[in-house]
């Protein structure tokens, strides 16, 4: 009996490792490779990071690549693009998962094909009735209308936050960074969602597309309404802190937004950005999904499963899915309180 080729090489993508540098590190050929026998599964697993189980499941292969929005697509080598597929096809399967028990939002993301980004954003405010003012967390709105956000392992975090749309379901794997950051990223991607489902493969089409979902999120998250009435010549560095703040958007993109906009001028423009890199850069902070907050807790809860469980239906390490889930998915650490089963772990207290 054989193992599953398709998941060999999902397995062997996701750890971007070529297919004569796999053979060569488990002493065969790459003919064997490609036809292996069952007795190879712990070796492979051992060296792709996975369980035999994954070897077993139905064939599957990565997100197709021409499919993913990158945000460097020229910068971004055919390596990393295929690892974040095969990353892509782990949170499909991930989600799939989650939803033989849990009924999440419908898919709410509108095809804006051929509009503009700023017509795009306030169509979406609209159609989302999010009003004219600052936006809520941009992670649960996202959510709450049926787009599936995972967080990007930390091997790929030079790949940084992309997207695609999978059996009309969308999926953001969201890079780390920090808050302001993370919320125009997530408004970015969005932006491709809405507007570039039919993109072609050209590179003046690709960077044309990034440059729209820069405009788009700019636009949704500063509302040309709000920003008239704070932005001029005359904003001071306190001033811009306070709408960063407000808005959740870095400084830098407001005074890039408000340039392109008009509201300031080219001096005031240069000044400003002299004086706000300056400034201490912002910490990368946690994010937390509402998805996964309810979805992992619940399962532990009610006993009907838990990440070892969900981890081994995949075939992967429970690592690996705490990396997907914004560490949420709860891992038990090996170490010097482990215990075997049945026996009674007794506390020990000391006075401080």
């Amino acid at each position: 009996m054989t193992l599953e080729p398709t998941r060999i090489r999902l397995a062997r993508e996701r750890a971007a490792l070529s297919r004569s540098a796999l053979a060569a590190s488990l002493g065969i050929c790459e003919q064997e490779l490609a036809q292996a026998p069952e007795r190879l599964g712990d070796e492979l697993a051992a060296a792709l990071g996975c369980t035999p189980r994954f070897f077993h499941l139905p064939a599957a292969s990565g997100i197709d690549t021409e499919r993913i929005f990158f945000r460097s697509p020229r910068r971004t080598s055919t390596a990393q693009k295929r690892a974040a597929a095969a990353a892509g096809r782990t949170g499909v399967e991930l989600y799939r998962l989650i939803t033989q028990n849990f009924a999440l939002p419908a898919t709410e993301v509108p095809d804006l094909t051929g509009y503009s980004p700023a017509d795009a954003a306030v169509q979406l405010r609209l159609d989302w009735q999010l009003g004219c003012g600052a936006l809520p967390d941009v992670l649960h709105l996202l959510e709450s209308h049926g787009v599936r956000v995972l967080s990007l392992p930390p091997e790929l975090e030079a790949v940084k936050t992309f997207s695609f749309w999978e059996d009309s379901q969308a999926y953001i794997f969201l890079a780390s960074g920090s808050a302001k950051a993370r919320r125009f990223a997530l408004a970015h991607e969005l932006g491709h969602l809405l507007l570039h489902s039919s993109l072609g493969a050209g590179s003046e089409q690709v960077a044309a597309a990034e440059l729209e979902a820069d405009q788009f999120a700019a636009q949704l998250l500063l509302p040309a309404l709000s920003l008239q009435m704070r932005i001029s010549d005359s904003l001071q560095i306190p001033q811009l802190l306070t709408l960063e703040a407000h808005f959740g958007v870095p400084a830098t993109v407001i005074l890039a937004h408000s340039r392109a906009s008009g509201l300031l001028g080219e001096k005031a423009y240069c000044w400003l950005s002299q004086e706000i890199a300056l400034e201490a850069p912002a910490p990368v902070q946690p994010v937390t999904s509402r998805v996964f907050s309810i979805v992992f807790p619940s399962l532990q809860l009610e006993h009907r499963a838990s990440t070892s469980v969900i981890a081994r239906e995949l075939g992967l390490r429970e690592q690996h899915i705490h990396e997907l889930t914004f560490g949420q998915a709860f891992v038990v650490l090996a170490g010097q309180n482990e215990q075997e089963p049945g026996e009674i772990h007794r506390g020990h207290l000391r006075a401080l």
